[in-house]
């Protein structure tokens, strides 16, 4: 018994000692990745725009921006944005010139399946963003061409640089964006359309007496088993809090945001 004991200790003291070591190790590599990709953006931006002397950061809520100067002057802005591929988040970084045109896209990072999700790295695809304005969709299928058997990291990464040009043009070009405030809905019944996993998702959303009473999704592409895990949940989330913005349904982020964007899209003024 008391080399049972003994034996329960030591191995106690083993397993408490590794996590400490693992604990450790992540601590002190987390920096040293963040730092590396904050290096490679800045190497990078003077790709991006190689006209600039100097670029500035600047954070508004939360958002992080780099202005690209020129004696001084802005002459573009650069940010990293994002949209929910297959195996996770796809970052993009985006370039943008004082006129609202795209200078340069590039893939940050992402997650997404070696061979089939990495299409998104080629040039040629890349080179579709090009000479592209804040006044033009940037949409996968509509002015982007979708690459077979990457349908949804594709639209990830043109969601994530449609996102991240309406948010350069928000903040920098005047670009009036919509805004979410139910008091300002009148009663009625409003259609939305979101991207979700599979494609477009069509909703419609009624509003009684300043409140939302329902929300129907009457058009989707999604596969069936996703479409399941969110179909009733995220409706009946969005109408228990009045507010589009809800967490996701867990195994259906895809779809949920699909549903989410949609329905802002129907309300939002």
């Amino acid at each position: 018994m008391a080399y049972i004991a003994r034996l329960t200790f030591v191995l106690a003291m083993i397993c408490i000692a590794a996590a400490g070591a693992l604990a450790l190790t992540e601590g002190a590599t987390t920096p040293v990745i963040e730092q590396r990709i904050q290096e490679e953006l800045f190497e990078a931006m003077a790709d991006y725009v190689p006209e600039a002397d100097n670029f500035e950061e600047k954070v508004v809520n939360d958002k992080t921006f780099y202005i690209a100067e020129k004696g001084g002057e802005e002459i573009g802005y650069i940010m990293t944005a994002s949209a929910a591929g297959y195996g996770g988040p796809v970052y993009m970084n985006v370039a943008v010139d004082t006129e609202g045109e795209i200078l340069a896209v590039d893939v940050d990072r992402h997650t997404e399946t070696p061979g089939i999700g990495d299409v998104i790295e080629d040039e040629e695809w890349l080179a579709q963003f090009d000479d592209k304005t804040i006044d033009d969709e940037i949409a996968l299928e509509v002015d982007i061409d979708n690459i077979s058997g990457s349908t949804v990291t594709c639209r990830a990464a043109t969601n994530a640089v449609r996102n991240a040009v309406d948010e350069i043009g928000a903040e920098f070009l005047g670009l009036e964006v919509a805004e979410w405030d139910l008091a300002d809905v009148e009663d009625g019944t409003y259609e939305g359309t979101g991207s979700g996993f599979g494609g477009d998702i069509v909703v419609e959303v009624t509003v009684s007496g300043g409140e939302i009473t329902s929300i129907e999704i009457i058009e989707h592409s999604e596969t069936p088993e996703y479409f399941e895990l969110a179909k009733d949940i995220i409706p009946e989330m969005i109408i228990d809090e009045q507010d589009w913005d809800v967490d996701e349904a867990s195994g259906a982020t895809m779809t949920s945001i699909g549903i989410k964007d949609a329905v802002f899209d129907a309300l939002a003024q």
